[in-house]
């Protein structure tokens, strides 16, 4: 009897500790994981995402003007409107950016970030100049639907449909269909992780490469980084629940397949991956607990952590990373 109760007392202990080890971070206790010259943003102010904020952010964005390109002379960029996947689908804008007489050159979908409810694809115009120059590529850079007015699946079904055009019309873009890549940043991340895993369970167009920097793996609330990085400035995971809820619908599962690429039982037969993941991110867990599974999968991967980086923050030789991935898999 002692023995069990000792065994118990131990046993409680332990549990006891492993749950204090992680509690959410002042702004002090967050900076010390920062590099020292990201240090001033934690003092910046912290904000609660709202409908009417993303609104507002929305307007902005709108308004931004399209940055020039530093390789303009040497891309083509056409912007156009594509077919929805559905009928009453609306048409999604997309722009496309390709080396000059770009002839069989493989094919790259990209997608930006933010949170599923804003974004814009100006924001990635240069890097996907860059992927086009530098990777010898046909970049699609796509403009999907917004939540909540347009909830999960609407930003998926944007994302296979873009795949679908892509694939039908490599010739005319001066692309190869059996060359095509997926991926994105942040919350395009999770739209390109969940296309592959979408693509592969309804035999469409093989895919030959994904790229998922700084994804959301899964809404779970209990990962060490949620946890941690609760109530910092930037994305910070009290915003997690906000966005899901937006995301997925007033009746939706956030547990649904596809609504994120951890959400699925089946990680087998999906493409080879390159995985960026931010040190001082809410969302770097549920990134790492998909690049593990991929791993144990046995799927071609590439992890990279970066310390000292919050989430959003451009990650050095990313972009060079990127385009080594595309010239070793899209040949």
């Amino acid at each position: 009897m002692k023995k069990h109760v000792l065994f118990l007392i131990l046993f409680l202990i332990s549990g006891l500790s492993a749950a204090q080890r992680y509690h959410s971070l002042s702004p002090q206790e967050a900076e010390k994981r920062l590099l020292p010259q990201f240090g001033t943003m934690i003092n910046s102010p912290i904000k609660d995402i709202t409908l009417e904020e993303v609104k507002k952010e929305r307007k902005i964005q709108a308004e931004m003007s399209w940055p020039e390109l530093k390789n303009k002379d040497s891309v083509d960029v056409i912007k156009s409107k594509i077919p929805g996947l559905n009928p009453k689908d609306p048409e999604i804008p997309v722009t496309i950016y390709k080396p000059r007489n770009a002839k069989n050159l493989p094919m790259f979908l990209w997608f930006h970030g933010g949170g599923f409810v804003y974004g814009t694809p100006k924001w990635d115009h240069q890097r996907c100049a860059d992927y086009a120059l530098r990777g010898n590529a046909v970049v699609i850079n796509v403009d999907y639907r917004f939540a909540p007015e347009y909830p999960f699946p609407a930003a998926l079904h944007d994302a296979y449909a873009s795949l679908l055009w892509a694939s039908k019309n490599a010739g005319n873009l001066g692309g190869n269909p059996k060359l095509i890549a997926v991926g994105g940043e942040s919350a395009g991340a999770g739209i390109s992780g969940s296309l592959a895993q979408y693509t592969r369970d309804h035999k469409g167009p093989e895919i030959s490469l994904q790229v998922l920097e700084i994804p959301p793996g899964d809404f779970n609330m209990d990962y060490p980084s949620v946890v941690e990085f609760k109530r910092t400035p930037g994305l910070k995971s009290d915003d997690f629940p906000v966005l899901k809820d937006f995301y997925i619908g007033k009746n939706g599962n956030s547990k649904e397949k596809y609504v994120l690429p951890g959400n699925i039982e089946d990680v087998s037969n999906l493409p080879p991956t390159v995985i960026f993941v931010a040190g001082a991110d809410p969302l770097r867990d549920s990134g790492l607990a998909y690049a593990d599974r991929l791993i144990k999968a046995g799927i071609f991967i590439e992890l990279h952590v970066f310390a000292g980086y919050a989430h959003g923050m451009p990650l050095p030789e990313s972009t060079d990373i990127t385009i080594r991935m595309m010239k070793q898999f899209l040949k």
